[in-house]
């Protein structure tokens, strides 16, 4: 929280020694798009791994100070991530043998929102401004799909037995595999913080923010808290109104 507080001071400093980027009381509108780097935050065996989409939409901006304007958008967002995990399972088979297992899970979940974003937007320089505040994104679709393949072999003993023995297709008696598909993992509101830069030359401004989700994404409560990480770079055009 200290930093937190130290970080808008000096947001605040340096504004107050800035010229302004909006007139005091005009209105600003923007229709930006670009791309999303997208993952999650979780804390269990499972790899997650950035995977890339679409973001697009509008934002408007009200000035409220030479060095401060007010924001809020509308903003369609392709998130979620690519995921792998390898898992070991012990146990006996029907025949009574001790067999010893290997599963690979490797797949990847969609999830297309509308967000919209709530931000102060602090103009620090010409035509740059750090900006933070809040935002809650609506789940419009989200689909996971992938594959799981399962290697296996018979062992004399648990406690002797090797990752290799295991994964070296020459020991393993039995290998097979299927695909996954599921949809309706995720919930339907989720709430976060974004954080990010922007610079505007001309009225064309891009824009990098980092999105830190307060909220669990995912509705499957057996499993462990996921929340999304995103990093949006966008492109956008600045109407004044």
């Amino acid at each position: 929280m200290k930093r937190i507080t130290i970080l808008f001071a000096a947001m605040s400093l340096c504004a107050v020694t800035t010229t302004a980027q909006n007139k005091v009381g005009e209105f600003s509108l923007k229709p930006m798009a670009g791309i999303n780097v997208s993952d999650l935050s979780v804390d269990e065996d499972v790899n997650y791994k950035s995977k890339v989409g679409f973001t697009g939409g509008v934002e408007a901006e009200y000035g409220v100070t030479p060095w401060l304007g007010v924001s809020l958008g509308v903003m369609y967002s392709q998130q979620g991530a690519k995921f792998e995990s390898t898992l070991e399972e012990y146990g006996v088979d029907d025949n009574g043998r001790k067999v010893a297992a290997m599963l690979n899970l490797k797949g990847k979940l969609k999830a297309d929102y509308v967000n919209v974003p709530l931000l102060a937007n602090f103009y620090v320089w010409k035509g740059l401004a750090i900006k933070t505040g809040l935002q809650v994104g609506f789940l419009v679709n989200d689909k996971e799909n992938g594959t799981v393949i399962m290697a296996g072999t018979t062992v004399p003993d648990f406690d002797k037995i090797t990752y290799e023995d295991i994964s070296n297709p020459s020991s393993n008696y039995f290998i097979s595999g299927f695909g996954f598909e599921g949809s309706d993992i995720c919930k339907s509101v989720v709430f976060g913080i974004p954080v990010g830069l922007s610079y505007e030359y001309k009225n064309i401004t891009l824009d990098a923010r980092y999105y830190f989700g307060l909220t669990r994404m995912d509705d499957v409560e057996d499993d462990a808290a996921a929340h999304n990480r995103c990093l949006s770079i966008t492109l956008g055009y600045k109407f004044k109104l």
